[in-house]
């Protein structure tokens, strides 16, 4: 438990992701091509779950702006730019929504693999902590969204494409912990995978929101495993416009 509190305490430094925009053509024609293509969909829903395929997934070094998104003609982006874009949209729409920060278990090698991609480009690595990952979310009602995974979760203690979600915090609230015991959920991601090194790591989703580029973020919100189906205007009736 002393590994994810002192990475919950790190976590708390790392604010929101807001994406900023220069009053200038660079930013705004950016940011007017992401959300022209995102309301070209006909219901919030489906708007919404468009959202992690816009971007090919990659180091963004924060605080960013719209104009730096942009990498050789792509649109590149991370959890932080899927969650403020989605939140974008749902403002637009009048949907109720917070901005939330989630702690994530994930399978035992991806930390170290995305810590080198980060290292790489030179981009802070501040979200891969000791026990878990910072990753950000939305809640929408009385239910939870994974912005970059492109799916429902039900909370503390479900899963993600990224892994187990051992705790949330809303914006201005407390932190919720998993009710499971973290010692345990640890030993059970250590242990996934240990006999056979080709077995894929479930309930672990296959394909971790922080290592998927834009087709595998639309293709992980498809798979098929033991979490909440992704969006669609009948799983979104009731929640979205």
């Amino acid at each position: 438990m002393s590994g994810l509190i002192a990475d919950l305490k790190r976590f708390d430094r790392i604010g929101l992701s807001r994406v900023a925009g220069h009053a200038k053509a660079c930013c705004q024609m950016v940011r007017h091509s992401v959300f022209a293509q995102l309301t070209h969909f006909g219901d919030t829903g489906t708007a919404l779950a468009a959202v992690p395929g816009l971007f090919r997934w990659g180091p963004v070094p924060w605080p960013t702006h719209w104009c730096d998104l942009v990498d050789h003609g792509d649109l590149i982006g991370d959890c932080g730019v899927h969650a403020d874009v989605a939140a974008a949209l749902l403002t637009r729409k009048s949907v109720p929504h917070t901005r939330a920060r989630a702690a994530v278990l994930t399978p035992p090698m991806a930390p170290e693999h995305w810590r080198a991609v980060w290292n790489e480009a030179q981009v802070s690595d501040a979200w891969i902590g000791r026990t878990v990952v910072y990753h950000e979310v939305l809640r929408v009602g009385d239910r939870w969204w994974d912005p970059s995974d492109a799916r429902w979760f039900s909370g503390p203690g479900a899963h993600t494409g990224s892994g187990h979600v051992l705790a949330l915090r809303e914006e201005g609230g407390p932190w919720q912990i998993a009710p499971t015991p973290v010692h345990k959920l640890l030993a059970d991601a250590r242990s996934v995978g240990a006999d056979d090194p080709d077995v894929s790591p479930a309930p672990y989703a296959p394909q971790p929101a922080h290592a998927t580029a834009s087709a595998s973020a639309t293709a992980s919100a498809q798979a098929t495993e033991p979490t909440p189906a992704p969006p669609s205007t009948h799983a979104l009736q009731g929640v979205l416009p």
